[in-house]
Parts: structure tokens; C-alpha cells; sequence
């Protein structure tokens, strides 16, 4: 019974086949990227609000995700694809107003991003100042203070899988 066993496993091992990914990069071409390593640069924080925390916040999101959804090893600089950019905006703006009031049900916080990639070995510009944004809404007597850091957790999430699309060509 051991014998029958051994070549079932055996034939669905050697019967099913691996599914094959490969990188590429964004836009109407998509290229195949020859690439090895990437660089994301400290993305500042060009907005007039915003702790302290969010350009750090945001750009070790998309370190995080460069390294979780790709082959790629994350260098600190003369890497194979360079990503640069700027938060651009970041900001909070009263929705829902509560009807005989003039006080808001909900607030929406919004950032933008603006990004730029280079391809060192094709020596190529994949995006140039390409705006990325998200929002999220939050009931309006929440202290906001006390919910920043988890708001701009969802926003980097968004914006970051956005920039990852975009930049790898998985724009669905």
C-alpha cells in the first residue's frame, strides 16, 4: 500500500508546476526589470501638519513592503531601482456635517505622496512626481491625537500597496 502511495505523491509532484512570477515595471510597456536590490529614500514631510513620526512612519512602510512583496534586497543607496519622494500633503477636513448643527459627525484625514523611480540598469524614469493618495474617515469626538499613529498606519498601507502596483505593473 506504501508502494501506491509513494507514486500517487510522486506523480502529482512531478505533474503540477510551480507558478512563475517575474517582475515589471509599470505603464503601457511593461519591461521585464532585470533588477537585484532596491533603494527607498527617506520621504519627507513637505505638509504643514503632521507629527514627527510620519515621514519616518511612512518610509519604513515602504521599505517594508519593497522587502515582503519582492525578491529585491533593500540597500541604502546605488540600488538597482531607486524610489524617491515627498508627503505632499497631510491633512484633517470635516465630512458629515450632523443635520441642525454645525458640527461634524466625521473627519477625513488624507495624505499625499508624491513619488519618483529611477532603473540604474536601463537607466530609465519609471515615475516622475506621480501623485499616490488615500483617506480614511474617523468619528469626529475621537481625540484625534490619540488616534494618529493608527490612522496613518492605514494610510501608509494604502498608499504603499498603491506605489507597489504601480511602480511592479499590478495596476488591477
Amino acid at each position: 500500500m506504501n508502494k501506491y502511495l509513494a507514486y500517487i505523491i510522486l506523480f502529482y509532484l512531478t505533474s503540477c508546476a510551480l507558478p512563475q512570477f517575474s517582475f515589471k515595471s509599470g505603464g503601457g510597456n511593461s519591461q521585464e526589470i532585470d533588477a537585484n536590490s532596491v533603494q527607498v529614500d527617506f520621504f519627507e514631510n513637505n505638509s504643514t501638519i503632521g507629527g514627527s513620526f510620519l515621514s519616518a512612519s511612512f518610509t519604513e512602510s515602504l521599505r517594508d513592503i519593497m522587502q515582503a512583496q519582492t525578491k529585491l534586497n533593500l540597500v541604502d543607496s546605488e540600488g538597482d531601482i531607486q524610489i524617491t519622494g515627498v508627503i505632499s500633503n497631510y491633512m484633517v477636513s470635516p465630512i458629515n456635517i450632523q443635520a441642525q448643527s454645525e458640527a461634524a459627525a466625521q473627519n477625513r484625514l488624507k495624505m499625499n505622496v508624491s513619488v519618483n523611480t529611477y532603473f540604474k540598469l536601463n537607466d530609465s524614469i519609471g515615475l516622475n512626481n506621480s501623485p499616490f493618495s488615500a483617506f480614511v474617515d474617523y468619528d469626529a469626538s475621537t481625540d484625534f491625537n490619540t488616534i494618529e499613529e493608527q490612522l496613518v498606519e492605514e494610510l501608509n498601507f494604502q498608499i504603499t500597496q498603491d506605489i507597489f502596483d504601480k511602480i511592479f505593473g499590478g495596476e488591477w
